[in-house]
């Protein structure tokens, strides 16, 4: 399911930085793995741990090292200080803290570049390049020699020549050639085709696009493998090609940038560039509604179109009810009713025996209704109470990943628990169940008190960063104890009754 509201979906799909759009950062990402076969992002988080930002590095710049403890640690070289403290002069970054999109690799540490492996390639069609270049430059049509009866000394002959290039070259290709005195001039027979130029310029070109991975047919190649129709050559580049890349940027993500044990993961969909015609995909929607594969506002979303009312629900068709029984069978049990009460017959009562009409004491109806919101109340507080449970621990498990990657005491000192994310997870279950309860306004005032006294125990909790792990062991039993602590923090403060203290 699409999570629009998640920190990331921001992050990855609209603005992973400041300078650059997420187009731009993708785009640059691929092109730096393609040709370096590396492509590297720095990963800036919050108190937290989550990601805020991401920045771009240039992998020329990059270097993976070892520490004396064989620990990994990516350097990146600045590039604007000539002085000699090594610590201005380059940067040092956990594994963890930079995306890297690795190519194919020997070791699965650093990738390769394509472009190392088809050097011998990509420098025979230079040279083919260069050839057809000055080949062209140097006259328009095929070289030939000019012949005199007489001699010509050198100057005669440089003269000569140097008057006929200027002459009739590429620029001044179809000019009439004028000759005198017995000149003639005899072409030469070579050709551009004899010379198989076409095909090796066709060879190199293949080769190359399948060190990229591309289809033969994507690059204009005469011979390459036709396609019965253009949704045909997408699925096979999407399926050979892109799905490869698509992978790698998916699974970086989900294990840098999501919470280990976050029920979430990232996906790159390629729906847009598969879409088939409409008739097409009118046809499949149909397909899917009738048989119950697929609600009519799953169809909808996938055509970029709004729910509608009643579209949640699947449907089926008639004929897929529970089947009759056979032939001798024997026949479904028919609904036994309940017995009619019999009504009695009137009978005319005299007027003295005629009932006075029974008076309701107002305070006994209020009492009940009382009894009933209460009900419904610790039913919608029996509702929540895991929601706030998973919105707790999900903040705990958050913070303690980051709090067991601090290497140093000072830095430990300056930490503050951050609780902008836990309050935006709970504001509209807490306000909700505010609402229920009579004072919506008071219950967010609650939340916050709530969060700030369990961002004062997790500071006061945190000491030594030797005991830190011991610290965070023993906030397992956590979740349970803010959820019944924030709950009843409600009670008080709103219904002024203990409502969770037994049942009714």
């Amino acid at each position: 399911m699409v999570e629009p509201n998640h920190p990331l979906a921001n992050l990855l799909n609209v603005e992973p930085n400041e300078d650059t759009s997420a187009l731009v950062f993708r785009e640059t990402l691929l092109t730096n793995a393609l040709l370096t076969g590396n492509g590297y992002a720095y990963i800036q988080r919050d108190a937290s741990g989550m990601p805020v930002s991401l920045e771009l590095l240039r992998p020329d710049m990059v270097q993976m090292m070892r520490d004396g403890a064989n620990q990994p640690y990516i350097q990146v070289y600045t590039g604007n200080y000539t002085g000699k403290d090594a610590e201005k002069k380059a940067r040092r970054f956990r594994p963890y803290d930079v995306f890297h999109l690795c190519g194919a690799s020997f070791e699965g540490l650093l990738g390769i570049a394509p472009i190392h492996l088809m050097r011998e390639t990509i420098g025979l069609e230079l040279i083919v390049q260069e050839f057809v270049t000055k080949y062209w430059a140097n006259n328009a049509v095929p070289s030939g020699t000019l012949s005199l009866p007489g001699k010509l000394s050198p100057e005669a002959s440089q003269r000569l020549r140097e008057a006929w290039q200027k002459a009739h070259n590429a620029r001044n290709a179809g000019r009439v050639a004028v000759l005198e005195d017995g000149m003639k001039y005899e072409p030469m027979a070579s050709t551009m085709k004899d010379a198989d130029l076409t095909a090796i310029r066709e060879f190199c070109r293949q080769q190359i696009a399948a060190a990229f991975g591309v289809p033969a047919a994507r690059i204009g190649s005469t011979e390459a493998q036709s396609y019965a129709s253009a949704e045909s050559g997408d699925a096979h580049l999407v399926k050979h090609t892109l799905s490869s890349w698509a992978t790698r940027l998916e699974q970086e993500a989900s294990r840098k940038l999501i919470v280990r044990g976050a029920p979430y993961c990232t996906r790159i969909s390629f729906d847009s560039m598969l879409r088939a015609e409409m008739a097409v995909r009118f046809s499949a929607y149909n397909t899917a509604i009738m048989s119950g594969l697929m609600s009519p506002n799953e169809c909808r979303a996938r055509e970029g179109l709004p729910a509608v009312a009643g579209g949640e629900s699947i449907r089926l068709p008639l004929n897929t009810a529970a089947p009759e029984p056979a032939a001798g069978g024997v026949p479904p049990a028919e609904p036994v009713s309940a017995p009619a009460e019999e009504v009695p017959a009137s009978v005319d009562l005299a007027p003295d025996e005629v009932p006075a009409s029974v008076d309701v004491d107002p305070a006994e109806d209020e009492a009940g209704d009382n009894a009933k919101k209460l009900i419904a109340i610790r039913a919608a507080v029996d509702a929540v109470r895991p929601a706030i449970e998973n919105a707790y621990g999900r903040h705990l498990n958050r913070v303690s990943e980051y709090l067991l990657k601090t290497r140093t005491q000072a830095k430990l000192d300056k930490w503050a628990p951050p609780i902008d994310c836990i309050a935006g997870d709970l504001r509209d279950t807490i306000t909700g169940l505010g609402r229920i309860m009579g004072d919506e306004g008071k219950a967010s005032d609650v939340l916050n008190a709530a969060l700030l006294r369990h961002a004062r125990h997790l500071r006061g909790a945190v000491g030594k960063i030797a005991a830190l792990s011991d610290t965070v062991d023993g906030w397992k039993p956590l979740p349970s104890v803010a959820t019944t602590e924030l709950l009843e923090m409600l009670e008080h403060e709103i219904m002024q009754t203990p409502l969770l203290e037994g049942k009714p």
